[in-house]
């Protein structure tokens, strides 16, 4: 294994340990978006989808294009496919039961739900 910056890891595995942020990559899936379009699709507040968009940005999950009339979002594909095909080959390797337990047409719906529940990470 590679050496790796702990905080380095740290820093961008707590941008995506978050609901909300999780569920914008989620909606970001289907092309660039403005936050107006983000917070409708979550049915979210501006400022709680701006608030969280930050992290995104800041590991580069997530990047921002001002165009000077709006400034939209889209994913960083090549940092977001391999996680997601990481996460799928996980999944199905050890988690294959996880797919059942929702299905994928209630997969968007479950992820506005959690996105709207406050989740607090303490930090030392």
């Amino acid at each position: 294994m590679k050496e790796f910056s702990n905080e380095a890891y740290y820093m961008f595995f707590s941008a995506l340990a978050n609901r909300t942020r999780l569920a914008i990559i989620d909606v970001l899936k289907d092309g660039p978006k403005t936050v107006n379009e983000i917070s409708k699709a979550l049915e979210q507040d501006e400022d709680v989808v701006l608030e969280n968009l930050k992290p995104l940005v800041r590991c580069v999950a997530v990047l921002s294009e001002d165009s000077g009339e709006k400034k939209t979002y889209r994913l960083n594909k090549a940092i977001v496919e391999p996680l997601s095909e990481l996460l799928e080959f996980h999944t199905g390797k050890y988690c294959p039961s996880f797919t059942k337990c929702i299905p994928a047409e209630k997969l968007r719906e479950y992820l506005k739900e959690e996105a709207a529940r406050t989740t607090y990470i303490e930090h030392e």
